[in-house]
C-alpha cells in the first residue's frame, strides 16, 4: 500500500512538472525569449533567427550562434558609444538616417503592402509562356544534372564506392560534396558548354542520360555528375523550366503598374513645388565645368603633342 501511495505522489509531481514546463514554453513562445542584453537592449530569439537564412539555420553549430550573439553585443556598444560621443547630432549622420528610414519604409510598402495584392493565376502564366515562347529557346546544347564535388582523392575515392552501391547521388552529395546546398541539394540545373569548365564539358556533353560522370579533376577538385536530361539547340524550354522566370516578370510588370498608379494618386493629392529655373541653373553650372575641363584637358594635350614634335625635329636634325 506504501508503494503505491509513493507511486501515485511521484505520478502527480510529473504531471506537475510536465504542466509548468508546458506553461513556461507557452509563456515563451507568445513573450520572445530574450538571447542577450547589453544595457537597455535586448536580442530576442526571433532577432537570432532573422540573422540566418532559413535554409542554413538547421546547419549552424552553438559556436556559430554564440559568434552570431557576440558581433551583436560588439555592435551595440560600439553604436551606444559612437550616440555617446555626438554622432547622434551630427548632420552626415542624421542624412544618412533618414535615408536609411525612407529606404526602409519603401521596402516595408513593397514587401508589406504591395506584393500581397498582386496575384498571379496559372493561367496568366502559361498564357505568357504561349505568347512568349521565343524568349525561352534554347540558344546551344544543354544538359541537366546533379553534381558533387570534393577536394582530395581520397574522398573521391569515398564517393565512387558509394556510387557503385547504388547509394543515393544526392544523399552522397550531402555527406561530402562541398557545394551541397541545404536549399538545392546537389541540382546544378540546366547549363550549356559554355557555363562549366573546359575540362568538365567534354565527358558531360558526350553523355547520355541517366549516366553517372566521374571521377573528373578540374581546377584542383574531383568532380561527380548525374545526367538528369539533356535538350538540343533552338529548342523550347518548359513551362515548368522558366515557371519561376514568368512569374517574376509578370509580377515585375504588375508590381510597376500598381506602383505608378499608386504614385499618381499619392501626386494628386499631395502639395509639390519643383523649381525648375534652380535645376537649369545646376545644369548650366555643370555644363560650363564640364567645357573648362574639356579645354584644360585639350590644351595639354595639345602642349603634350608639340613638345614631342619639337623633339622629333631637333633629332631628324642631328
Amino acid at each position: 500500500m506504501h508503494l503505491n501511495y509513493t507511486k501515485i505522489l511521484f505520478a502527480i509531481a510529473i504531471v506537475f512538472i510536465i504542466s509548468l514546463f508546458i506553461g513556461c514554453e507557452k509563456k515563451q513562445n507568445n513573450q520572445q525569449l530574450p538571447i542577450a542584453v547589453v544595457n537597455n537592449d535586448v536580442l530576442s530569439s526571433n532577432d537570432l533567427m532573422r540573422k540566418v537564412p532559413a535554409e542554413f539555420k538547421n546547419f549552424i553549430t552553438r559556436e556559430q550562434w554564440l559568434e552570431l550573439v557576440n558581433n551583436w553585443l560588439d555592435e551595440q556598444l560600439l553604436s551606444s558609444y559612437a550616440l555617446s560621443q555626438g554622432a547622434n547630432n551630427a548632420s552626415d549622420v542624421k542624412k544618412k538616417l533618414e535615408d536609411a528610414r525612407r529606404q526602409i519604409l519603401n521596402q516595408y510598402l513593397r514587401d508589406k503592402v504591395i506584393a500581397p495584392r498582386i496575384k498571379i493565376s496559372d493561367d496568366e502564366i502559361e498564357r505568357y509562356y504561349i505568347e512568349h515562347l521565343g524568349d525561352f529557346i534554347r540558344k546551344h546544347d544543354e544538359v541537366e544534372a546533379l553534381h558533387i564535388v570534393v577536394s582530395t582523392k581520397d574522398l573521391a575515392d569515398t564517393v565512387k564506392k558509394f556510387l557503385k552501391a547504388d547509394s543515393s547521388f544526392c544523399w552522397i552529395a550531402r555527406k561530402f560534396s562541398e557545394e551541397y546546398s541545404p536549399k538545392d541539394s546537389c541540382y546544378l540545373g540546366w547549363f550549356s558548354r559554355g557555363d562549366i569548365l573546359f575540362e568538365l564539358a567534354g565527358p558531360i556533353f558526350k553523355s547520355n542520360t541517366g549516366d553517372v560522370i566521374g571521377r573528373i579533376k578540374a581546377n584542383g577538385k574531383y568532380h561527380y555528375f548525374y545526367i538528369i536530361a539533356r535538350a538540343k539547340e533552338n529548342t523550347p524550354r518548359s513551362l515548368d523550366e522558366v515557371r519561376d522566370e514568368i512569374q517574376q516578370r509578370i509580377f515585375t510588370s504588375k508590381f510597376n503598374e500598381y506602383t505608378n498608379n499608386l504614385l499618381d494618386s499619392l501626386r494628386a493629392i499631395a502639395r509639390i513645388r519643383i523649381d525648375t529655373t534652380a535645376i537649369d541653373s545646376i545644369s548650366l553650372i555643370n555644363r560650363a565645368k564640364q567645357m573648362n575641363n574639356y579645354s584644360s584637358s585639350k590644351k595639354k594635350q595639345n602642349a603634350k603633342v608639340t613638345e614631342s614634335e619639337k623633339v622629333d625635329s631637333s633629332d631628324s636634325s642631328r
